[in-house]
């Protein structure tokens, strides 16, 4: 790519460089996309490590209601605040305090609540809930990231470098969306956090979503 530049030296002898602004929004992408891209690897690089997932379900209550993270767990997996303290052998006013944002408990404390819900340890903190990633890279056979079969197998069926679909093909596909995913960038979260993601990031494509015009672009990346 050829791309005009002109450099000169400010009086603190830092070197500058002036290119035109076109220019300047192309690498702009470009980088925006290699760290996508980058980011799509390590995800598909980590699934081989185990770690878990946030079931579409636990993610929603927590963006559509503003659950903490183990309340949405605790809910997902039928269990009451007292049933919870009873299997973490922990006080329920602590779990209380913890669920209300009063508290993040110690790293052991953590572990022992997210064996109990039987979910990962990164999915029961408050700021990481939306930041992790790990899907598998077959088809989704069984789970909550199943229902996202279909659009997985369509994906690999279209083999595209692109793929623009609406939202009710989407949902027409898999059986229904939530409402977060019409709502939360979040949902279409290219990460481990998201079960659903299982519809197509093992297909190798990344979502990006717009939402004003309910409608989502799924770029291919090369693993």
């Amino acid at each position: 790519m050829n791309v005009a530049v002109q450099r000169f030296m400010t009086p603190e002898g830092t070197e500058m460089v002036v290119l035109p602004a076109k220019d300047f929004d192309r690498l702009a992408a470009m980088a925006t996309e290699g760290e996508g891209v980058a980011d799509a690897r390590a995800t598909l690089a980590r699934i081989d490590a185990g770690e878990g997932t946030m079931p579409g379900e636990v993610l929603g209550v927590i963006l559509d209601e503003g659950l903490h993270p183990i309340a949405a767990w605790r809910r997902y997996r039928g269990l009451s605040q007292a049933e919870l303290a009873r299997r973490t052998g922990l006080s329920q006013v602590w779990l209380s305090r913890i669920e209300s944002g009063g508290g993040t408990g110690s790293a052991a404390t953590r572990r022992k609540v997210a064996e109990a819900l039987e979910a990962p340890v990164w999915a029961l903190e408050e700021e990481g809930e939306l930041q992790g990633d790990v899907m598998h890279h077959s088809a989704p056979s069984s789970g909550k990231g199943a229902k996202y079969a279909p659009l997985l197998e369509y994906l690999r069926k279209k083999d595209d470098s692109q793929v623009t679909m609406q939202y009710e093909e989407i949902s027409k596909l898999v059986g229904g969306l939530p409402k977060s995913a019409s709502l939360h960038r979040a949902w279409w979260g290219n990460h481990e956090g998201n079960s659903q993601a299982q519809g197509w990031m093992p297909a190798r494509y990344l979502a990006e979503p717009d939402m004003s015009r309910r409608t989502v672009v799924f770029r291919r990346f090369t693993y």
